[in-house]
């Protein structure tokens, strides 16, 4: 019995490997790397036939964090971070054969708007409520893979660099009007992210096992004198699909530094925060509710409400985030 009423995997390809940058708080500097952890969940290894994908994705995160590097100004203090992120994601997907596969490539272009406040606890604005925001195009993320598939069991393997496209700026403090200028829409580096996944689907049954590896890089950023540490990430889903279109399951990853930030802006975080190291690691996971049917615009519609509670933070902004997604086949 076919529980799967359309193909599911088309319209979600290009929801898959969007991927934004976010200026927030502490060490892996500014709190959060290039990639947006948890992006690559349901059917990630999946390239589907030759044609052309749309993805618009709306993030909900709010999160706390203990001690901050923003823009190279080093804060102690106990920062609510909240960021409202919308993602466009285009990818192509050709009809040509490269190394025994499918090859494809996606550019996603993300908007953050973002807000961080606490209270000083040290230097001239000791003990004042400080808040700031900041809004407008983030630093781009283009991708290119390649995707193989043998019977249920389907891989990929793929590169991502985050180019800096996001306005930057080092932290100012106004002194007199008891205020700071810290975020930015970009991280002003470069990251590449090579990753490789899997994923089993079978559509008889509807069920589907996924897993991708990656590695974070990045450059150092110069105005800042802060190199980020590489980092290791692994995002996984289980689900279970219906012929009704719709399908559920549970989502997560985890990150983890492999060694310890550098530079004089590192140097500056670990005096003030009195650590030893700021070797960051982070995990979340939570349901996942994915549709798949209709048409929009012309195109095969697909939509995706996933919710992540992160946990075990250590050097690292631990959020809660709601995700939406609305994914156009062509």
């Amino acid at each position: 019995m076919q529980f799967i009423a359309r193909n599911p995997v088309a319209p979600c390809l290009a929801a898959v490997f969007s991927v934004v940058l976010c200026q927030q708080a502490q060490a892996v500097e500014g709190g959060i790397g290039a990639y947006f952890l948890g992006s690559r969940d349901t059917l990630p290894a999946i390239v589907p036939p030759p044609g052309t994908y749309l993805s618009f994705i709306y993030d909900r995160l709010e999160g706390s964090v203990e001690g901050l590097s923003v823009g190279g100004l080093p804060i102690r203090a106990d920062a609510n971070v909240s960021v409202d992120l919308y993602r466009l994601s285009f990818t192509q997907v050709f009809d040509a054969e490269l190394m025994g596969g499918t090859p494809a490539l996606n550019v996603a272009i993300p908007l953050p708007a973002s807000e961080i406040a606490f209270q000083a606890v040290t230097g001239p604005l000791a003990g004042t409520d400080i808040d700031d925001t900041s809004f407008g195009v983030g630093d781009t993320g283009i991708t290119g893979l390649v995707g193989w598939h043998d019977g249920n069991m389907h891989y990929n393997a793929g590169l991502t660099v985050f180019a800096p496209t996001g306005s930057y700026d080092t932290a100012s403090v106004d002194v007199g009007r008891r205020s700071v200028d810290i975020l930015s829409n970009g991280k002003n580096v470069w990251s590449f992210m090579p990753s490789a996944g899997a994923t089993y689907f079978n559509p008889e049954s509807g069920v589907e096992v996924s897993g991708v590896a990656s590695l974070l890089f990045s450059t150092k950023n110069e105005a800042t004198d802060y190199q980020t540490a590489p980092a290791l990430q692994l995002e996984g889903a289980i689900m279970q699909r219906l012929g009704s279109g719709w399908g559920f399951g549970v989502a997560g990853y985890t990150y983890q530094q492999l060694g310890d930030d550098s530079g004089s802006g590192a140097d500056a975080l670990r005096t003030a925060l009195g650590a030893s190291s700021l070797e960051a690691r982070v995990s979340g996971a939570g349901p996942v509710l994915t549709y798949s049917g209709g048409r929009l615009f012309g195109g095969d519609l697909s939509l995706k409400v996933k919710y992540t509670s992160e946990f075990g933070a250590k050097r690292r902004l631990e959020s809660d985030v709601f995700t939406f997604n609305l994914s156009l086949a062509y």
